[in-house]
Parts: C-alpha cells; structure tokens; sequence
C-alpha cells in the first residue's frame, strides 16, 4: 500500500483533531492498517486424494494412512469420488472404473490450494488439475482379468462367427479360458504376458444363445456373459441359375428367382447366372449401384454366365474377381457394303448393318483383334485392324454412327486390304466377314475369289447377301474359295442375330471338361466344407490382382475368387454348379458359407460406441427397412440419420445400459456398451508423473512436501479495533458532556 491509500489520507487528515490518546491511537492504527502488515499463520489447503479402484484394492488406503501431507480434507475416488473419514478410510461404493478428474474436480470446488494423490495410475485419458499434483505412485498387486467380450454385431443363423475375449494382464502367467454356450463347449490354456491379448472361439450359430467366459488365473476366476441373437437367412435373388437356387434354398434363404429388371429392391445377395446381353444399360447401372451401396453379388458360370455370357466385356468387369485367362483370341475384318442401295428400306439396310457391327464389337474382347472396312466406288478402313481395347471399342462406335451409305459396290480394294492385313496377326482363328445387299460391280471379280482362294490356307471367308437384289452367286462362290460359309438373309431384319451370333462364334470362350481335383484355401468361406468332390467343367480364367482365391484346381487355376468391390462384395465360381457337385453336401455347406460371407457388406448391421465430452453415441451402419428405432431406458427413439449408410443415438456421459435397435417390428441387435478398462496397458508411474509434471507439482516417494505457509493479511483487524476505538471514544466524550 502507498500514501495514496484511503486509509493513510484518513489518518492524516484526523492527525490534526487527535486530542485524546485514543484518538491518537486509532490514528496510529490507521496508518498501520494503510501499510498492509501480514503475519506468517495460514497454511494452503491441502487435499487428500485415496485411489479406492479394484486394480489398486486397499493398497493406496494403507499407503495414504502412513503420509504426513498436512491434509485439510480426503476425498476417495474410483469411478466416482466421494469424502472419506481418514486417510486410511476404505470405499468399495464407488464404482469399477478409475475417474482421477472427478476427484481433482471435487478437492477444487472444496477450495484445495494443492493435492496430494495416492493411486496406481492406472486409469484412461489424461486428467488435468488447475493446482499443483504430488503423486505417490503405488504398485498394483498382479492382475490377470476379463476386460470384454467381442461379439458380431449382427450374425444370421447358420453362420460361423467369430467371439474374441479380451484379457488384460499386468504380470506373465499360465491361464485357462472356458467357452460355454447352449451345447458348445470350448476350452483354450495360453501364456500370457504383461499387456493385452484377444483370444478367439468360432461356432456355427443355430439359435439364440448366451454365452459364458470363464477365465482361471492367478487372481481366482473372472467370468464375463454375452448375448447372440442371430438374424434369419438373408434374401436372395437369382438370375438364370437354377443349381444356386437351390442350394440357397436348402439353406434357408428367401430365395427369388427373377431377372435383371428384378434389382429393384435391395436382396442381400444377388446371384448371376446368365449373359450380360440380357441386362441393358439402365439395369447395368442399377447393378454397380448397387454394388456401391453394400451389395454382394455372385456371378457363376453357366453355359450363359460369366464369360460365356460376356460380362468381361462390360464396363462391370472391373467389378468382377476373376477375368478370361489370357489367349491368342480370334482376328476379325468386317467388309461392309455401304452403297447407296444400302440406304433403302424401313428401317434401312445400312442402320441393321451398323447395329449388327455393334454386336460383334460386343462379342470381341481385349485379347481379340477387329477391324472394319467399308466400301462403296472406293474402299476405306473405319478401324484398322487392332486389339479391341475400350478406348478402340469407343472409336469405332462413334465412326459406325457417323457413317453413311451412297456410292456403287466394288468389293475387290476392300476385300484385298482385310485379307492382307490379316497375314501377319499372331491369333488362332481369323475371319473375314463380307455384307452386300447389290450386284458385286468390279470389273475382275476373279480377283477377288483369286485372293480368297489364296487366304483360305488361315483365314475363313464368311459372306452375307442382303435382301433381294445381293449378288448371292457370286457372294456363295466367294464363302466357297475362302473355306467358310454363305448365309442367305432374304430380311434384312436378321442381319443383326445373324452377326451377334458369328461374333459368339468367333469370340467364343472355351471351356475345359475332365476332372479337376479342389484344392481349398483356410477361410471363413471354406469352413466346415471338408474335401470338395472334383468338378465336370471349367472355365479357363485367372484371378484378379486385388480379389483372393479360396479354391484351386491342383494344378493351380483359380475356382472360386472372392473380393470387396465399390461398397459390397463380390464373388465369381468359374464352374457350373448343374454339371459340377451336383447334389453335393459339401458344395451345399460351401454356398451357404460363401453367402453368408458375401452378405456381409457394409449394408449389413452392426454397431460402434464413440465416447466424446458431450456424451456417449451409439453408432448403427447399415441398411434399414424401414429405418431404425432405439428402445433405451424405457423411451423410444428415431436414429439420426449420417450418411452413408450410417445413423447415430446421444446418449448421456457414462450411460452403461444395453439398447435395443429395432427396424420394423425385427429387433435387429441389442447393443452392449463396452466394459470400462479398470487394467488399461499403461504405465501408471508415468501416468503419475506426467499430471504431476503438467500440474506444477511433483512426484514424491516417502512424504510430499509441507503445506506452505500462506501470509495472513492484519489489516482488517487493525481497521476493525481502529473503529472499536473510535467509537469508544465518542461514547466516553457524550458521557461526559
């Protein structure tokens, strides 16, 4: 305080008037009071904070009984914190976890200046304290104990799932864990060290069931219980394939049998037997939608499926976990007649030539070689000849849309360019393809059947006459000279079949017949399945980079190959199962596994928990029909929708009760929220040290430091006798007078 106090100018103004000594006394006291004078008699408060957690048992009470912390107050915490009588006091009320920020908030709110705690450390996240921390560090005694169980969040019924049991151990030793549930009985011994270990049981879920954990340690038996309410088989719609209906059926599935214009509701498999010319643009868009939203599809080759049905040649083939085992392919020029003659007609000859063009581009593959080349007065190359790749599939549509018929019909300059560009390619087979609706006007037609005559040796003439007026003797002599054959289409309308089906023919995939002993990989898929009987038919294939074959001829060509593609899953079976397995028991095990894998997409249910400062949320993914509601202590209520595929429920901080998801009137799972970790993997000295270090304290080994000795401000007592005094004094004065 300085002169400018108002307690100094007061007593300088009074000074004057002092007559008496009391007045000159409180004068004095005054000026004393204006000078702030502090005596050495306070101590700061000093707060006890005793560890009563399971981890640490009585050990933090006998140590904090034996402290000299100067303590104001003691307060004892596990999950909770509550006030304790003494130091040595001991709490089992308090809850099962470990809470050090409830407490350091408790001792605060009480007006603690500095803390004292006494615990193990061994708690999660990372408390803060406003106030210096001296921690003393006690050692827990060796814990071998159940933290939680991992349960599938939705499995169906049949299924062969997964439950993890999670242990925690501060000290090496030899365990035992038993498994009961329903009938099964299972029984694991381990070793294990200082940390965290999962152990795994698998079995087949028929029924409702709970489950028991048993663990016999060193610590006696901790035991934990879950619960497994298993979904019904899912939906299933198949497509051209009758073998996988069934064995689907037999499993239990709901089992639909329709087409591509089917995918209209969401199945949780689709099977794909037949071709993919039965699917138009607008169906194979809907299928990658579907696919992108958690679908699980299984393309199986039949006699129309996979790559018999082209579906290697889709923009889906990306999707596909198998793709045609490389070959030498098949090389094919199309002449095409596109004189002005070509032009007539309803729809005209030149559109029904352009779309049968189309379908042979279908036909053809990368490892296919195509060509195209038209002629009218004069012959000219639309495509040369080249591996059909996309980008070349792309270009040649567009220059067949653009095309237009006019001119006269000289085959001979278009004819001698396929052949001769056909002499040097590599591929087995090679085709010529000639289509002409008129009167063939070349001057030397001897030319041409010369030149066929001499391309025969490797390549097939195959001719087509359009219409009435084709020139069919000539075109018949032509197919003849060049070994192939000579299609008469008197309606125009047949070009289109006529040429979709010389591609299949030309393009074709083979297919291989014999035995082929199964050789199967170790996976959920092929689980229980035992020895697979050798398949009838096989399609030549090899897997894709990213997919994983789980079975295998012996000689190592791929059989079934299984992926996750977009946002669902996806499976190929480059067998039929009509031909091959045919009422195989262990094929029928081997789908119902295998789709019961696919099925489980992202689409598919399952549940989280997040813990956050506002609370705890449930976290639901899936794909929901009608969408889902959550039953929790006693209220009902709607899921927050969080796209994609996604929904999210508020709960309160440190809710622990189990909530029931349902959609409809099916109850789909009943989460259980985790078990606090009253043993995490940490090291609690240094958790110790670090809030002690961060606190502005320290950590301590026998006694914490003494309580400092807080200066006590006088001079409110100094003020308060100065007006005692005063009015002492002006009582004695009015007695007087």
């Amino acid at each position: 305080m300085g002169l400018a106090h108002p307690w100094f100018l007061l007593a300088a103004l009074l000074a004057p008037l002092a007559r008496g000594r009391l007045s000159r006394l409180v004068v004095l006291l005054l000026a004393l009071a204006a000078a702030g004078p502090t005596l050495p008699l306070g101590r700061e408060a000093t707060a006890v904070l005793v560890d009563q957690s399971p981890s640490v048992g009585g050990a933090a009470s006998r140590v904090a009984a034996t402290l000299e912390a100067g303590a104001s107050f003691y307060l004892g915490f596990a999950s909770r914190a509550a006030p304790l009588s003494s130091a040595g006091a001991r709490r089992t009320d308090l809850g099962p976890g470990t809470n050090p920020q409830r407490a350091i908030d408790a001792a605060v709110a009480r007006g603690a200046r500095r803390i004292v705690l006494v615990s193990d450390g061994l708690w999660p996240g990372r408390p803060q304290s406003p106030v210096p921390v001296y921690a003393r560090y006690v050692p827990p005694p060796p814990h071998v104990g159940l933290q939680r169980l991992l349960l599938p969040a939705a499995p169906r019924r049949g299924e062969v799932v997964e439950v993890g049991a999670v242990v925690v151990s501060t000290t090496s030793a030899d365990v035992r864990l038993n498994l009961s549930a329903g009938g099964y009985r299972a029984e694991k011994k381990l070793h294990v060290k200082p940390g965290r270990s999962v152990v795994t049981f698998r079995l087949r879920l028929l029924e409702p069931l709970t489950l028991t954990v048993r663990l016999s340690g060193p610590n006696g038996v901790d035991e934990m219980k879950g619960r497994l309410e298993p979904l019904a088989p899912g939906s299933a719609l198949v497509v051209g394939d009758e073998a996988a209906a069934r064995y689907l059926s037999a499993a239990g599935w709901n089992v639909r049998r329709g087409g591509a214009a089917d995918l209209r509701q969401f199945p949780d498999l689709l099977v794909i037997g037949n071709g993919a010319d039965e699917w138009n643009l607008e169906q194979q868009a809907r299928l990658r939608r579907y696919l992108q939203e958690g679908g699980a599809v299984l393309w199986t080759a039949t006699p129309k499926g996979l790559f018999f049905g082209g579906w290697q040649r889709t923009e889906l083939a990306g999707e596909i976990p198998l793709e045609p085992e490389p070959g030498r392919g098949a090389a094919l020029v199309l002449v095409l007649d596109v004189s002005g003659s070509m032009a007539q007609e309803n729809p005209s000859k030149l559109r029904l030539a352009k779309a049968g063009a189309r379908a042979l581009l279908d036909a053809a593959g990368p490892a296919d070689t195509v060509g195209i080349v038209v002629f009218a007065d004069e012959a000219r190359w639309l495509l040369p000849p080249q591996p059909l790749t996309g980008e070349a599939r792309r270009r040649a549509l567009a220059r067949l849309e653009a095309l237009e018929a006019g001119g006269g019909t000289h085959l001979e300059p278009a004819y001698t360019a396929a052949a001769d560009s056909l002499e040097n390619v590599e591929n087995e087979q090679r085709w010529i393809v000639v289509v002409s609706d008129g009167m063939i006007a070349d001057d030397d037609q001897r030319a041409v059947i010369r030149r066929a005559r001499r391309a025969a040796f490797g390549t097939k003439t195959i001719t087509l006459a359009l219409g009435a007026d084709a020139d069919r003797e000539f075109l018949k002599h032509l197919a003849a000279a060049g070994g192939g054959r000579f299609f008469d289409l008197q309606d125009a309308k047949a070009l289109q079949e006529t040429l979709a089906l010389l591609g299949t023919e030309a393009f074709k995939t083979t297919e291989l017949s014999g035995r082929f002993p199964v050789l199967a990989a170790s996976s959920q898929i092929t689980a229980g399945v035992g020895e697979l009987p050798p398949l009838e038919v096989l399609l030549p294939a090899r897997a894709q980079k990213w997919a994983t074959v789980v079975l295998r001829t012996n000689s190592g060509k791929p059989v079934l190959a299984v992926g996750s593609s977009s946002g669902g899953r996806v499976a190929a079976l480059a067998t039929d199962l009509s031909r091959s397995w045919k009422g195989s028991p262990q094929a029928a095990q081997l789908l119902a596994n295998l789709a019961r894998w696919l099925s489980n997409t992202p689409a598919r249910p399952r549940y989280d928990w997040v813990d956050d400062r506002r609370g705890r949320s449930l976290l639901v993914y899936g794909r929901f029909d009608p969408l889902p509601v959550a039953l929790w202590e006693g209220r009902e209520e709607a899921l927050e929708p969080t796209p994609p595929l996604s929904f999210r429920l508020r709960l309160p901080v440190g809710f622990d009760l189990p909530v029931r998801v349902s959609s409809g009137r099916r109850t789909v799972f009943i989460a259980e929220p985790p078990r606090p970790p009253e043993w995490p993997v940490v090291d609690g000295r240094e958790r110790l040290a670090e809030l002690a270090r961060v606190s502005g304290g320290a950590l301590f080994e026998k006694n914490p430091p003494p309580p400092r000795r807080l200066p006590l401000d006088v001079s409110p007592y100094l003020l308060a006798l100065a007006l005692l005094l005063f009015l002492l004094e002006r009582w004695r004065e009015y007695a007087v007078g």
